[in-house]
């Protein structure tokens, strides 16, 4: 796959992150489709290092990479507000702890159990009470389906989802128009 792809892959399912809109944005990736991933990867993590965004390897196999795309000072905010803290510290973890050891342990449940936890929404900057309400509801239920399962506010999640597509829908045209990846991506 060329970078080119890579790009449009990046920008087709991350644009509200790298965008500055979206705290996180977890993305996976057949590693095989690349002549060599890890350099592909590591071509681009001088652009993330200086626009403010850290990737982590949240699970990997053989043949498949997940990365999560983060902000770290919009995704600590978000797993420090309140409700969140208190879902998180219902699940086990250390509620109290900095976003890396947050972020640790939840790859650690990831490599345990080679699944989702649940609460891995509450880290891609789905509001809580979705969060909470996937998880009591089994993810059966919902008000609303889009980036996320609805619990809460349907009215808000709709412009919410709403801004996402327009902003990935805007992305990948200047991406398709030749304006470099590099100058889309928004530090912050």
């Amino acid at each position: 796959m060329s970078r080119e792809c890579f790009e449009s892959l990046l920008g087709l399912h991350g644009a509200p992150t790298f965008a500055g809109e979206k705290p996180a944005v977890l993305l996976s990736f057949r590693k095989s489709q690349f002549d060599d991933f890890d350099a592909m990867l590591a071509s681009f993590l001088p652009c993330f290092h200086c626009k403010g965004i850290s990737v982590l390897r949240l699970a990997e196999g053989e043949e498949y990479v997940l990365l999560l795309f983060y902000r770290a000072r919009r995704l600590a905010r978000c797993v420090k507000r309140p409700e969140a803290r208190k879902l998180l510290a219902e699940r086990g973890y250390d509620a109290d702890a900095p976003l890396a050891a947050l972020l640790a342990e939840l790859q650690r449940r990831m490599e345990l159990r080679k699944a989702f936890p649940h609460e891995i929404g509450l880290f891609l900057g789905y509001p809580p009470e979705d969060v909470r309400g996937f998880i009591e509801h089994h993810g059966r239920d919902c008000a609303l389906e889009g980036y996320w399962k609805v619990y809460g506010d349907p009215d808000v999640a709709r412009a919410l989802f709403a801004q996402y597509a327009a902003c990935s829908e805007e992305f990948c045209e200047k991406l398709e128009a030749g304006v470099r990846f590099e100058d889309l991506v928004v530090a912050g």
